[in-house]
């Protein structure tokens, strides 16, 4: 099947030439690849900072070159079927605008020369990859849902029944399904480029393609370097209210295609909603590292009191952790593992007895935080963890504090319970952002 992609050029290529420009055979495109859920652009991904040359070295030559000319720089995003359909429609957008941005940071050409297309789910490639590859099981059945099967099937009401990706993960109780992303789901996470020119002067000459040396989809998957990329990913969506419908556009220009990114924040402010309920205000403050760690400091505390009638509520604690976040579709969401210590200084007295002491904590945290908006959160976790503290008894008696005696108490079991609101800032992609 032709893709929208390749439709969009020819109709682009005959709208300039008149009608002369005929189907030729294809040299496989550039390929830059991408981290699942993200659209930054990471030079350091397999082979893209040497293929992001090459073609940089290959568009500053066109430029100079009287036997050839640029006529088309057509730009694909792609996206794996892992995840909900509207997100990866904008991923493929987004990673389309990135590849851009960079290329026109380097060198300069015509706005007029760019096509771009991004249609989400790149089904085309994953045919591809499968029919290439004789060891898949259910090869044949897999070929024909995805060959045969529509995106989308409706039943006369217009509500979504079934659809390719649904009949996949159904195959063999979901273990197809599995194997495609371990195997070639990794692959279908890119940019594809295609340069596109004309020889000599007239409208009616040869077009042909750049011919690049980037492996095209359909080749052997055990030719290729294996990445870390092909890990598991969060459920999908069976059932989206509304297909997707594939995009094609024209760019007008860098101005354009640099106003929207994807937002990548370091850090995050957060107070934990239990802590706050019962007068000991919390703030933490969370660093991301990088996709898999960040750093946290946690801070409570609650210096109130009533002297005349002996209360007193003065706790203050603070905790680093370490944490290790799981593969999820985007950062700052999904299931973490930390480490942590702590320690804490409390004065606590009701009136009749008085506890004055210390205590330090160590242990281990499990935590899940999921989405609310574009910079909103909602982080839930616990803390299991050893406890020791020492501290003194006291006596309000008379006006003065009598001293009674000092224990000692350890604790292993909960230590630590949150339900945060969590603030991300601190766009590291933005100009003038963190680097």
């Amino acid at each position: 099947m032709m893709n929208m992609k390749r439709y969009a050029v020819l109709l682009y290529l005959i709208f300039l030439y008149g009608g002369h420009v005929q189907a030729r055979s294809a040299a496989d495109p550039v390929r830059i690849y991408f981290r699942h859920g993200y659209s930054v652009l990471d030079l350091s991904l397999r082979d893209n900072r040497r293929t992001l040359d090459d073609l940089v070295g290959r568009l500053e030559a066109y430029t100079s070159d009287t036997t050839r000319k640029l006529i088309v720089f057509s730009v694909e995003g792609n996206a794996s079927p892992d995840g909900m359909n509207e997100a990866n429609l904008r991923l493929s957008r987004r990673r389309t605008e990135s590849v851009l941005v960079y290329i026109r940071s380097r060198v300069s050409f015509p706005d007029s020369l760019i096509v771009t297309t991004a249609e989400g789910v790149d089904w085309d490639g994953l045919a591809a990859l499968v029919e290439s590859d004789l060891s898949v099981p259910d090869r044949d059945e897999v070929l024909n849902i995805l060959q045969n099967t529509p995106v989308w099937i409706y039943d006369k009401q217009g509500r979504i029944v079934d659809g390719r990706k649904k009949q996949l993960m159904e195959l063999c109780g979901g273990k197809i399904y599995r194997l495609l992303q371990e195997r070639f789901f990794a692959e279908l996470r890119n940019c594809t480029i295609e340069l596109h020119y004309k020889t000599g002067d007239a409208p009616g000459q040869e077009i042909a393609r750049v011919h690049d040396s980037m492996p095209h989809p359909a080749a052997s998957i055990q030719d290729r370097p294996r990445t870390d990329e092909a890990g598991r990913t969060t459920p999908n969506e069976q059932h989206p209210k509304q297909a997707p419908g594939q995009i094609a556009e024209q760019v007008p220009g860098t101005a354009s295609v640099s106003a929207r990114h994807e937002p990548l924040y370091r850090l995050a402010i957060k107070t934990n909603l239990l802590y706050d309920a019962v007068g000991m205000p919390s703030l933490e403050a969370e660093y991301r590292i990088d996709d898999r760690w960040s750093v946290n400091l946690e801070g409570e505390v609650a210096w109130w009191s009533k002297k005349p009638r002996h209360r007193y509520y003065q706790i203050a604690t603070i905790s680093p952790e370490a944490r290790y976040w799981f593969k999820t579709r985007q950062p700052w969401h999904g299931h973490y593992m930390g480490v942590f210590v702590g320690g804490s200084w409390y004065d606590l007295e009701n009136g009749a007895r008085g506890y004055k002491g210390d205590f330090w904590m160590v242990g281990l945290s499990y935590g899940y935080m999921f989405p609310l908006g574009r910079r909103l959160s909602l982080e839930t976790g616990l803390g299991i963890g050893f406890l020791h503290t020492k501290y003194e008894e006291y006596l309000p008696i008379d006006g003065h504090y009598v001293y009674q005696q000092t224990s000692r108490t350890n604790w292993l079991g909960p230590v630590k319970l949150k339900f945060a609101l969590v603030w991300r800032l601190w766009d590291a992609n933005r100009k003038g952002g963190a680097r």
